[in-house]
Order: structure tokens, then C-alpha cells, then sequence
């Protein structure tokens, strides 16, 4: 969907700052480029530890990224609610490296070549930045340093089975410039659903979320950075009863089942829906019907291809961790005649500790 570029300009920034690839969606030459091809359609991707900051100047302050692309969020590592942005930036030590992620959603991010910029604030308040080209989406929640939260309402907070609530927040831009942020709705802390706003300066801006409330219980609705609200919902005891995770351990590129059963205890028909959520993130949803007093099993196929642990769960229901390794190198064995396997022996051993020796340097480059 998208390719950026990113160079650092100014004598402070190349001095003091440098960027360096971590993973595939990332390549640093001259300048460091993100790739952003593969993205799945209305959901949310994450890029953990895309690429990395050094900074090698005891002047440099603190650092942050700037872009006013909707879905489109940078954040610490593989932490997508540890946004990385002049309300939230980094605050290293000479020496120090962080890593990068960056995540899009596919429900606001569009097509095309956007900019974003790295900039750095020196200790005598010089600033410096550079400039990127690329983008797109992102999650968890990011609010600009001059936009500040104003209202909070959810309405109403009791509801039947399958109504909507509504989640509005109100912000009010206190700065001398436009500024633009996502923010995301939340469900007991898992992100459902994210906007992008942009305020001009002195004007407030609202955000607004409706969600359907389909399973009977207690939930702690909100707007990341604005506040909370407790909801009930009524009805029927229809309930997620059990979600696992089918091979809990892949290797990169590979992908798992996520099952989750549905339970239907009334005298009729019912129809839900399963949503994935992976780290807190929804990434994927299921309708199901369930026949009246039956149970009902559906699964989730997910590829997964950076390693790493990525915690899992459908519909509020703890399914387990998914633990992603590299893939192992091997070496295909072959039988050979003993007259043949004598007389091929010390040729046979030096190009296997070749082969080896190329393999782990490959192995480690990647």
C-alpha cells in the first residue's frame, strides 16, 4: 500500500541520530526505507521493531516522530500503545538504540506515498528533522502535544444484547498550529476500533465511536487519553466458553488456528460475532450462528511472520500465547555406499563445514 524513505538532514542530525534496519519491512543505505505492501484490508498491521534510532550525541534531548497520516502509528518496540511522538518521545542517552515499530489500519490509511519526519531536539533547543516519505496506519493511540481532552461520554450505559452504545470524546487544540491525532476505542482494554481528527488551532474537534454490544455483561467501554465508562449489557447467556490456540508453536511465516467455542443455552437461534484480538489489537472477525441448546466452534487462520510471543484472544476469552521462532537451517542427509562414503570422506567434510559455516553467516545476517 505504501513505501517510505527517510533521510536525516542537517549537521546536528547525521552527527548526533542514525537509523538503521531491523526487519524486513525496512532496508538503510543512504537513506531507510519502509515497505508497506502486504497489509491486510480493514484491520490493523503491526511491523514490531521495523527499524531503530541511535543516537550518538550527548546534546541530542529527546526525539520524536511527526506525520499527519490517518492510520498511521510508530510506536517502542513491539509496545503499539508506547506511541512515539512529540507528546510521548523518546528521551535517550548518547549510546542508546531504540527500536521502532510501526503499525497501519487499513480502515482510515489510503494508498500512496505519504511523509512523516524524525525530528530531534538538542539540549540548546536547536531542532532538527528528517524527512520521510511512506506510510500508512497504525494502533493504540496517539494525541498531539498541543491537543487536550475536553469531554468524555458513553450513552447509555445499559443496553440489551446487540444494541449500540456511543463513546464521544471532545478535544480542544491549545496550540498556534493545526494538529492532527488517532485515538482509539477500547473494550476492558482491548482496541476495537480507531479515528483520525485534525483540530486548527484554538477550535475543539470530536470523535465518535458506535459498537454494537453483543455479549451479556459488564464491560469498561473508552476513548484511549479521554476516560472510561462501565456498561452493562443484558440478555441471554449466550458466552464464549472456551478459546485455545491449536499449535501455539510456529515458525516464522507460518500460521496457527484460533478456536473458540460458542454456547447457546436458550430455546432459540442466535447469531454473534467472534472477534481476534492479537496484543490487545482486534484483527480479524467471525459471524456464527448457533442452533438453539448447542454449542458452536469457529477458527481463526493467522499468519504470523515476525518472530516474537503474540498473546491471543477471542471475544474478551483468553485463547493463549503464540510463540513464533525463526526458522531452523538443516541438512539433508544422503546414504552412500561404504566404498564411496571412504573415498569421499575428507572432501565430503571440508564443504560440509563450508556449507555450515555459510549458513550460520546467512542465518545471522538475516
Amino acid at each position: 500500500m505504501a513505501t517510505g524513505a527517510a533521510t536525516m538532514d542537517g549537521d546536528h542530525a547525521s552527527d548526533g541520530v542514525s537509523l538503521e534496519s531491523t526487519s524486513k519491512y525496512a532496508t538503510a543505505d543512504n537513506e531507510l526505507e519502509l515497505d508497506l505492501k502486504q497489509l491486510n484490508d480493514e484491520a490493523v498491521t503491526r511491523a514490531d521493531d521495523a527499524f531503530s534510532i541511535t543516537v550518538t550525541d550527548d546534546a541530542v534531548e529527546r526525539v520524536w516522530i511527526d506525520h499527519d497520516v490517518p492510520g498511521l502509528t510508530f510506536y517502542r518496540g513491539d509496545q503499539p500503545t508506547a506511541t512515539v511522538s512529540e507528546s510521548s518521545p523518546l528521551e535517550p542517552a548518547a549510546g542508546d538504540t531504540a527500536s521502532i515499530g510501526v503499525a497501519v489500519d487499513t480502515h482510515v490509511a489510503q494508498p500512496g506515498t505519504e511523509t512523516f519526519t524524525v525530528t530531534v531536539e538538542y539540549a540548546d533547543n536547536e531542532t532538527e528533522s528528517g524527512q520521510s516519505a511512506g506510510g500508512s496506519g497504525g494502533s493504540g493511540s496517539s494525541t498531539a502535544a498541543s491537543i487536550e481532552p475536553s469531554s468524555f461520554n458513553v450513552s447509555p450505559t445499559t443496553v440489551s444484547a446487540g444494541e449500540t452504545v456511543t463513546a464521544t470524546a471532545t478535544y480542544r487544540n491549545v496550540g498556534d498550529a493545526a494538529e492532527s491525532m488517532t485515538t482509539s476505542l477500547t473494550v476492558d482494554g482491548t482496541v476495537v476500533d480507531q479515528r483520525t481528527i485534525t483540530i486548527a488551532p484554538g477550535e475543539t474537534g470530536t470523535v465518535s465511536f458506535e459498537r454494537p454490544m453483543e455479549w451479556t455483561g459488564a464491560y469498561d467501554i473508552g476513548i484511549q487519553g479521554a476516560g472510561s465508562a462501565s456498561v452493562t449489557v443484558e440478555g441471554p447467556p449466550v458466552e464464549v466458553v472456551d478459546a485455545t490456540v491449536v499449535d501455539p508453536d510456529i515458525t516464522v511465516g507460518e500460521s496457527t488456528t484460533i478456536e473458540a467455542t460458542v454456547s447457546n443455552p436458550t430455546n432459540e437461534r442466535v447469531t454473534r460475532t467472534l472477534e481476534l484480538a492479537i496484543d490487545g489489537i482486534v484483527v480479524d472477525t467471525r459471524a456464527v450462528s448457533v442452533p438453539a441448546n448447542e454449542n458452536r466452534t469457529v477458527s481463526f487462520e493467522r499468519q504470523f511472520d515476525e518472530s516474537g510471543t503474540y498473546e491471543t484472544a477471542v471475544s474478551g476469552e483468553t485463547a493463549g500465547p503464540v510463540t513464533v521462532e525463526r526458522a531452523a537451517f538443516s541438512i539433508r542427509d544422503r546414504e552412500l555406499s561404504p566404498e564411496t562414503a571412504a573415498a569421499l570422506a575428507p572432501p565430503a567434510t571440508a564443504g560440509l563445514l563450508f556449507l555450515a559455516i555459510a549458513a550460520n553467516r546467512r542465518w545471522a545476517f538475516l
